[in-house]
C-alpha cells in the first residue's frame, strides 16, 4: 500500500451527513403499507446518516427475526420517487457477480394523494469505510471495485443505458465561466481535457458513476458492498476507482499509486483519467456554490472539499503551481 501524504482535513460530520425521517415520522398510514409489503411488523429501525440525500433509508428488526433494509420516498418529492423507481429497475439488470445487496422487492402506492415508494433489500452487515481511510479498508474497496468493473463488462441488457458522456463532458457556459475563473492559466488546456471526456471516457463497462465512500459498506466478514445504484452509466472500467479514490486521496494516500497498480488501468489511460478529473474539478466548483438543498447541510460543504481535492490533484498530474 503507498504511503501517506498530506491530507485534506476533512469538513463535514463522517457518516452523519443527511438529515433522514426516523420510522416513527412516517405516516402510520405508510408504516402500516410498508408492514404489509414486508409480511411482519417491524420491531426496530436504524436509519441510516450518512449519504445527503433525503429520503427513509434505515435497517429494520421484523418480528419474525429477518433483517431487511429499506428504502423510501415520498413527501412530494418526485425527483426522489423517480430516482428510487429507476434504482430498482437498475438493480434488477445487475448480475449476481456484482457485489450489491439483492432487491428483494419493490412497490408503489398512493397514500391520501401522496405518492409513496418502497424499495427492500438486503441488509448487509458492515459499516462505511473509515475515515480518515484506512490501509484494510482501501484494499477491501479496490478490490470491490474491481469486481464490479469485472462483472459489468460488457455492460448488462435489459435497460437503455446512457453514455458517460450524458451527464459528463459538455462545455457549458457556466464551466467555461468557471475555467476562466478557476484554472484561467490553463484555460485552453481544461477546455481540450473536457471537450475529450466522449471520446476518451465513454465506454462498454456499466460504471456506478457516483461511487463515494458513502456508497460503500465494508462488511464485517471483510467483503465490500456498492450501494444505490440510482444513476450508472456506460464508461470505461475505471471510472468508478477513480471517483472512489478522490476522498482516499484527501485522506492522504497516494491515488496514483493505487491507480498504477490496477488492472483496471493501462498505460495509456493517464489523459483520459485527467479528463475524467477536470470535468470532475469543475462540477464541484458548479455545485458547491449552489443553493443549500433540503436533504443535508453538508451538500455543499462536501462539495467544495471535493473541489479542492480534485484541483490539487489534477493539478499534481498536470505538473500545474499548486492552487490552480
Amino acid at each position: 500500500m503507498p504511503g501517506s501524504r498530506t491530507p485534506t482535513p476533512l469538513t463535514v460530520p463522517h457518516a452523519a451527513t443527511a438529515q433522514r425521517p426516523a420510522w416513527p415520522e412516517l405516516p402510520s398510514a405508510v408504516q402500516d403499507w410498508i408492514v404489509d409489503q414486508l409480511g411482519s411488523p417491524v420491531i426496530s429501525a436504524i436509519s441510516e446518516r450518512s449519504g445527503y440525500t433525503p429520503g427513509f433509508a434505515a435497517r429494520l428488526v421484523l418480528a419474525d427475526g429477518r433483517r431487511l433494509f429499506a428504502k423510501v420516498a415520498g413527501w412530494g418529492r418526485e425527483w426522489l420517487l423517480d430516482s428510487y423507481a429507476k434504482e430498482a429497475t437498475k438493480r434488477r439488470t445487475l448480475p449476481d457477480a456484482v457485489p450489491a445487496p439483492e432487491l428483494i422487492t419493490d412497490a408503489r402506492t398512493v397514500i391520501d394523494s401522496v405518492d409513496w415508494q418502497l424499495l427492500i433489500f438486503t441488509e448487509i452487515d458492515g459499516r462505511p469505510p473509515h475515515r480518515p481511510w484506512t490501509v484494510d479498508d482501501i484494499r477491501i474497496a479496490v478490490r470491490t471495485v474491481e469486481a464490479a468493473a469485472r462483472a459489468l463488462t460488457p455492460a448488462p441488457a435489459g435497460y437503455p443505458w446512457q453514455p458517460l458522456s450524458a451527464e459528463l463532458g459538455e462545455l457549458s457556459p457556466d464551466k467555461e465561466e468557471m475555467i476562466t475563473e478557476r484554472f484561467g492559466d490553463h484555460a485552453a488546456e481544461m477546455r481540450e481535457l473536457v471537450a475529450a471526456l466522449p471520446e476518451r471516457c465513454n465506454g462498454t463497462t456499466l460504471v456506478h458513476a457516483d461511487l463515494r465512500d458513502d456508497n460503500m459498506i465494508i462488511g464485517a466478514d471483510g467483503r465490500g458492498w456498492i450501494v444505490d445504484w440510482n444513476f450508472p452509466l456506460l464508461g470505461r472500467q475505471w471510472i468508478d476507482l477513480v471517483t472512489l479514490l478522490i476522498s482516499v486521496r484527501g485522506d492522504g494516500w497516494d491515488a496514483d499509486a493505487i491507480l498504477a497498480a490496477s488492472p483496471l488501468v493501462g498505460p495509456g489511460d493517464r489523459e483520459a483519467i485527467d479528463t475524467l478529473l477536470a470535468d470532475l474539478a469543475l462540477y464541484y466548483a458548479i455545485a458547491s456554490g449552489s443553493p443549500e438543498p433540503d436533504g443535508s447541510p453538508y451538500l455543499r460543504e462536501h462539495q467544495r472539499w471535493s473541489r479542492e481535492v480534485v484541483a490539487d490533484w489534477l493539478a499534481e498530474r498536470r505538473n500545474w503551481p499548486r492552487g490552480h
